[in-house]
């Protein structure tokens, strides 16, 4: 039997239907001394990720699964909480095993949801338009470079050095014997890209130059200040490409397409559980007159010849169509069933539930901050910079071994491992401030 529950208002529908003025009236039959106000013993009502807690904490016998909880790992590859509705959705036979939907008459489902990912997308970059869907963060990136090159008709580009080390492993993959070529920007004592270094480089080879590419909040978890290297970029006629790595900070910094001309990004956090390196979610957004220069494809909706909404790939830039010499990409598949995750998910909580969970994540990340502000075993690198839900430490010992000791002592994830003595530490929604005191704890102690 399902359980489908109904509104207020849909309860007041039924009962004037029924001519009752109260749900209490539907149980008038039975004898009063039956009756027991519960409300005043039940707690109040958990949310699902409170009764999952609930669950492993107290009932169950295993303790072998790291809970979302208990994992501080930052970088590229987030842990958040993950809508149980989610999996049974996508599992259907339909969209689980569902190939390329090139026949629009047995695919509305699939490219209907497309679409509403595509509009959703489009909303939180802040864009005209999303395309629906590429391989991963770093690969969205690198078309984004290849897409910023082909409509400026240059092929050189400015990087930021914060780039997480994966994304810059994937951008000299692709320049090494593509089309394009980059060059560093420096970074300051905030852990920002130094502003002074972007103004000279792009002073001395501005002829050449297409582009200038940051990741915000970048590597080290630090926001970048996107207005003023966008006013920078803009007085010299280049194109502004912003990469997201978190991508629920979208729920609630300032939408990155207000100053960017293509914004792109990893969208692992909209419901993609974590598993062995993958899967991933590209998302790439920019303005309606570069659409022709996008990279994958975009889902339209129209009428057909009865008159009725119909959904269909509208533009679809790949290597093997016909005119393949014209293509803008070489990306022959998409992440569709990961984008539908992320449709569901962004469905599921809502707008006001998205920024509710980039909130806590912000506001958790603040007390932690808090907690360390006077430690002497660890430090945070960057303690004035603006950051949303990661911190980047230093230990006074290996990071490895404090990440091991941990493990072992107290089962917890305590950050990713950057090198020899730094850790990046990644806060969100389901912990609590009882959690992060633990967290601190095994940290600090791990460190003597």
């Amino acid at each position: 039997m399902k359980y489908l529950p109904i509104s207020p208002h849909q309860v007041s529908e039924i009962l004037n239907r029924l001519n009752k003025n109260h749900i209490d009236e539907l149980f008038s039959h039975i004898p009063k001394e039956y009756f027991k106000n519960t409300s005043k013993s039940l707690d109040r009502p958990k949310t699902e990720h409170e009764i999952r807690r609930y669950i492993k904490e107290t009932i169950s016998l295993s303790n072998l699964v790291i809970a979302t909880h208990e994992n501080y790992m930052g970088g590229n590859g987030h842990a958040h909480e993950i809508p149980s509705i989610i999996d049974p959705i996508i599992s259907r036979g339909e969209f689980l095993t569902a190939y390329t939907p090139y026949q629009p008459e047995v695919s509305q489902g699939t490219l209907q949801a497309m679409f509403e990912y595509q509009t959703m997308m489009a909303e939180l970059m802040g864009t005209d338009i999303s395309n629906a869907s590429l391989y991963d963060g770093s690969t969205a990136v690198a078309e984004a470079i290849l897409m910023a090159c082909r409509i400026q008709k240059k092929y050189k580009v400015l990087v930021s050095s914060l780039f997480h080390k994966e994304y810059i492993e994937t951008i000299k993959t692709y320049s090494e014997f593509g089309p394009f070529e980059f060059e560093f920007i420096k970074h300051n004592d905030l852990g920002q890209i130094d502003i002074n270094d972007l103004k000279q480089k792009i002073e001395a080879q501005k002829e050449s130059l297409s582009a200038v590419v940051v990741q915000s909040p970048n590597a080290y978890g630090v926001i970048e200040d996107l207005k003023q290297i966008s006013e920078i970029v803009k007085s010299h006629r280049l194109m502004f490409v912003v990469a997201v790595l978190e991508s629920i900070s979208l729920g609630l910094l300032e939408a990155p397409g207000k100053y960017a001309d293509i914004v792109c990004g990893e969208g692992q956090s909209f419901g993609i559980p974590l598993n062995f390196g993958g899967p991933w979610l590209g998302f790439l957004g920019t303005k309606n007159e570069y659409i022709r220069s996008m990279p994958g494809r975009l889902i339209g909706m129209g009428k057909d010849k009865h008159d009725n909404r119909a959904f269909v790939i509208t533009l679809s830039a790949r290597e093997q169509h016909i005119r393949r010499e014209k293509a803008t990409s070489n990306i022959c598949t998409n992440q569709g069933l990961m984008a539908l995750r992320a449709t569901i998910y962004l469905s599921v909580v809502g707008k006001s539930g998205l920024r509710q969970i980039a909130l806590r994540c912000a506001k958790l990340t603040q007390y932690a901050k808090q907690l360390l502000k006077n430690q002497m075993e660890v430090k945070i690198v960057y303690p004035n910079s603006p950051v949303f839900n990661e911190l980047y430490l230093k230990t006074p010992i290996s990071a490895r071994k404090v990440f091991e000791r941990v493990l072992e002592s107290q089962n917890l994830f305590v950050g990713t491992v950057m090198d020899e003595n730094h850790l990046l530490v990644s806060f969100n929604e389901t912990m609590t401030k009882q959690d992060i005191d633990r967290w601190k704890q095994s940290l600090v102690a791990a460190c003597k």
